[in-house]
């Protein structure tokens, strides 16, 4: 597996990780956190964080708490508590939640709703650029 370097996730959180070696075609669907290291075509539904590897690549809608990507994601993303596209992140598709991180050298082409998107979400988001030294 790829090591971590994200300092916001916890590894010892994730009740499913996908392999780097591993393809999967069909929904997704967790109670718990979800860590993608290979492939996956279909829907991602988690009730927790999901994290999408620096060489992994998602032809996916996502939905979870919490959307970190390093890899590439080509799919709509409803994160509640927010996406964070880091610096090797790709996302091709429309983005709703609450905050919408960038790092530098990240890529993003879509639309983004930072309207509310749950009952229990009545605030709008704020963007953030973020720049690495």
């Amino acid at each position: 597996m790829a090591s971590n370097k994200h300092n916001d996730f916890d590894p010892d959180m994730v009740n499913t990780i996908i392999g780097q070696e591993s393809e999967i075609k069909g929904s997704i669907h967790s109670q718990g956190s979800i860590r993608i290291e290979g492939t996956v075509e279909g829907d991602i539904v988690s009730q927790g964080e999901v994290v999408v590897g620096e060489h992994s690549t998602v032809k996916a809608n996502i939905y979870g708490r919490r959307v970190v990507v390093s890899g590439v994601v080509m799919g709509n993303v409803e994160a509640i508590n927010g996406l964070k596209i880091c610096r090797t992140g790709k996302v091709y598709g429309d983005i709703a939640g609450d905050r919408l991180i960038i790092e530098e050298g990240g890529i993003y082409k879509g639309k983004v709703n930072m309207d509310v998107i749950s009952s229990s979400n009545l605030y709008e988001g704020k963007f953030e650029l973020v720049r690495n030294n």
